[in-house]
């Protein structure tokens, strides 16, 4: 978490008073059994341990006012199948390209995120926040 903070920290010294920042980010759904956590932590995207709830906190701690949310979990899960039926599609070139090994490496954790946010178990939101000091 000190390393997110540091990075807020950093875009905010870039801003002056009053400018704005964007950001999606990947989150587990609140309410999850143990178990599932870390199942679907290793589904996601790296830093996905972080919670909802503390990107309002650190972006609070780093200085932002203003926050505005937005889900956007259902065109995320659009564009993950997208992805992953388009790798598909094109997948003798890529094989080509990355090798077979890591082509399927790559589809295996794919499919695992579309699992996981079709499950309810990943969320994902657009973050728009101003800087306030």
């Amino acid at each position: 978490m000190r390393a997110k903070l540091s990075v807020l920290r950093a875009c905010g010294q870039l801003l002056r008073l009053g400018g704005r920042i964007a950001f999606y980010t990947m989150y587990p759904a609140p309410g999850l059994t143990e178990d599932v956590y870390r199942r679907i932590v290793r589904a996601g995207a790296p830093g996905l341990g972080t919670f909802r709830r503390e990107h309002h906190q650190l972006l609070e701690s780093a200085g932002f006012a203003r926050l505005a949310e937005v889900d956007v979990t259902a065109e995320f899960l659009r564009v993950a199948r997208g992805w992953l039926e388009g790798r598909e599609r094109y997948g003798e070139e890529l094989r080509a390209v990355e090798g077979a090994s890591e082509f399927a490496r790559g589809q295996r954790e794919r499919r695992r995120t579309v699992w996981a946010i079709s499950e309810g178990l990943i969320r994902r939101s657009l973050f728009v926040v101003e800087r306030g000091r």
